[in-house]
């Protein structure tokens, strides 16, 4: 009877000894989040589990057991077990893993020498080259043809209703021009010198324009493609408004010395062609 019982109080603290509970918890983010995927490793057993969707983990682990909570992109935290992780949960939250931003060398080192640092701080040579072809390209002599104005014949010419008549107002002294003439003469070229927004009917129309009557082998040259053309033309439009002076007018001298001006600042923050 005695070697029963002692055979009885043997199992039972074995299995006291050896029996493992299990510890349960939720991994967060630093700032609360909700963290799923996270990995728990007891490091003892090397067992394994992942949080789930909500953050939930549990794993078996006895006292002075270690736990390593671990996720990509974030720091590792590592729990010692004791005897009151049983009675609550063991709620961790991971911090967001430091990155080294990558240093950044200054290639221009001051001599205090103003002669020579100011030779350092000359245009590349590059932009150098780029600009004196532009100069040499907006110097050359135009190689496309000015349109000619045409006279508009005169059965589509629309009619004169005051034809035939004469007015007063209309005639000074000597047959020369009255008040009338001289105060329609004022009032006309302000009308006509009076510069109007585009829309984008107008616009599309002047940018056509520009594509089919100005020389555009300069910036072919450069290897530009014709979805390039169109960004710089875009680009030009809104810094120099180029279709609201010119879409009437079409000078091309004018248009040609705005795009130079627009090309220079351009290719200062645009990578295009070659």
């Amino acid at each position: 009877m005695k070697t029963k019982l002692l055979v009885l109080c043997f199992v039972l603290i074995s299995i006291s000894a050896f029996a493992q509970d299990y510890i349960f918890g939720k991994v967060r983010s630093e700032f609360g989040a909700e963290m799923s995927n996270a990995i728990i490793i007891n490091t003892r057993t090397e067992e394994k589990v992942s949080s789930d969707k909500d953050g939930n983990y549990m794993i078996a682990a006895r006292i002075s057991d270690e736990l390593r909570f671990v996720k990509s992109g974030y720091d590792r935290i590592s729990v010692k077990i004791s005897n009151e992780h049983y009675s609550a949960p063991v709620n961790v939250s991971l911090p967001k893993s430091a990155y080294l931003i990558e240093e950044i060398e200054l290639a221009f080192t001051p001599t205090g020498n103003l002669k020579k640092d100011s030779k350092l701080l000359d245009a590349p040579k590059r932009l150098v080259a780029l600009q004196s072809s532009l100069d040499a390209y907006m110097k050359s002599p135009m190689q496309e043809a000015v349109p000619q104005a045409t006279t508009i014949p005169s059965a589509f010419k629309p009619k004169d209703l005051g034809e035939g008549t004469i007015s007063l107002l209309s005639v000074g002294s000597g047959g020369s021009s009255g008040l009338l003439s001289v105060v329609a003469g004022l009032i006309k070229p302000s009308k006509r010198d009076q510069q109007t927004a585009a829309n984008y009917s107008e616009t599309q129309a002047f940018y056509r324009r520009v594509k089919a009557e100005i020389d555009l082998s300069f910036y072919w040259s450069r290897g530009w493609t014709e979805e390039d053309l169109d960004r710089f033309l875009i680009y030009a439009d809104n810094s120099y408004s180029l279709a609201k002076k010119y879409r009437k007018s079409f000078d091309i001298a004018a248009i040609r010395s705005d795009m130079k001006m627009a090309y220079i600042e351009y290719i200062k923050t645009h990578k295009v062609g070659t």
